[in-house]
């Protein structure tokens, strides 16, 4: 899964994507409330619009890229 969120983030330019392991970056998963993986989170000017867990469909996060990219 984490293949495919990069190459759909990379089809993005100016959206900049980071990877974490919550298991080594304890802090991140709390400040996130992320408790399971794969998780993917869509922030927009430090708030979250977006959440998909564990099965995560990626035409919807492509869909709510573009909806919040074209703000």
């Amino acid at each position: 899964m984490l293949d495919k969120v990069e190459q759909l983030a990379d089809s993005f330019p100016s959206l900049c994507s980071f990877y974490t392991d919550i298991t080594e970056e304890p802090l991140i998963a709390g400040r996130f409330l992320v408790y399971s993986g794969p998780t993917a989170l869509l922030l927009m000017e430090g708030k979250e619009v977006y959440r998909g867990v564990q099965f995560i469909d990626l035409e919807e996060l492509r869909y709510n890229i573009i909806r919040f990219l074209e703000l």
